[in-house]
């Protein structure tokens, strides 16, 4: 279940002892241009680069409730790809401040305080928490667009996850608002690229001709199953009802606003307090 806390939800799912997790609205930051108000988490849309800075920081602040700045937070550059990271101590404030070179779409660690952040404004924001054998906590992000959905990012994370030592067994999953099949209109084209990489049966599962005679396309669906594939089935995955197309006053919405809008975020972290 997501429950409100002031500006962000977070998903009681992850929430634990010892992982806090967040994922924001366009609610409660300082940008000012109507199509980026208030809390644009993104560069280069247009916003001041100091609003965007205060705003990492608001966000970072929320999410941790209080405890760690914008700072210890990891935001790379997003490429709509499949690629894995795994962070380290010397990753903190990466894209926070200033540009960041590292190009990946998924982020993984199990070093306290350190928060990745995700940024969507439609596509489907995934974090992940597990645990080792040992008792210690595993946390990761990934940002699945299409490309990323059928190139399998949700999987890649996963065994990311366990490559640090988490038992899969373990993991649970948070899929905050992101665009709903109901808005998520699609072409031929798009049916056969994800045809290709993912089969037909796959395809026809999670792209459907709906009563207005257009194709809808399911990336929740998509992730859902390949998880699943994973061995982590849907009571351990908390799903965002929201769709960010339909509701462009309380979520920036690409689709929406035809690209004229900000960034939301997704942001999780082991505490130190908690951390074994």
């Amino acid at each position: 279940m997501f429950i409100r806390d002031g500006i962000i939800f977070r998903s009681d799912m992850l929430t634990s002892r010892n992982i806090i997790n967040g994922f924001s609205t366009r609610e409660g930051g300082v940008s000012t241009i109507d199509y980026l108000a208030s809390l644009n988490l993104g560069k280069g849309l247009g916003d001041d680069g100091e609003n965007v800075d205060r705003n990492r920081e608001i966000f970072a602040r929320a999410v941790s409730s209080g405890s760690v700045g914008a700072g210890r937070t990891v935001s790379v550059h997003q490429i709509h790809s499949c690629k894995v990271i795994t962070l380290e101590e010397k990753d903190c404030g990466t894209g926070c401040y200033g540009k960041t070179e590292q190009e990946c779409d998924g982020m993984v660690t199990d070093i306290p305080d350190i928060m990745p952040l995700i940024r969507t404004a439609d596509c489907v924001p995934i974090l992940f928490s597990g645990i080792k054998p040992d008792g210690s906590p595993v946390i990761g992000a990934a940002h699945a667009g299409w490309k990323g959905t059928i190139g399998r990012i949700a999987e890649k994370t996963v065994y990311a996850l366990s490559e640090l030592g988490c038992d899969v067994k373990t993991v649970k999953v948070a899929i905050g608002a992101h665009i709903h099949d109901c808005c998520y209109t699609v072409r031929d084209d798009f049916y056969e690229k994800v045809r290709e990489a993912m089969g037909e049966d796959f395809t026809n599962r999670h792209i459907k001709t709906l009563s207005d005679g257009l194709m809808h396309a399911n990336l929740c669906a998509m992730n859902l199953e390949i998880l699943g594939d994973c061995g982590i089935g849907e009571e351990k995955i908390d799903i965002s009802k929201e769709c960010t197309a339909c509701k462009p006053d309380v979520y920036f919405s690409h689709r929406a606003s035809h690209g004229r809008r900000g960034v939301m975020g997704a942001g999780i972290m082991i505490t130190r307090q908690g951390a074994k």
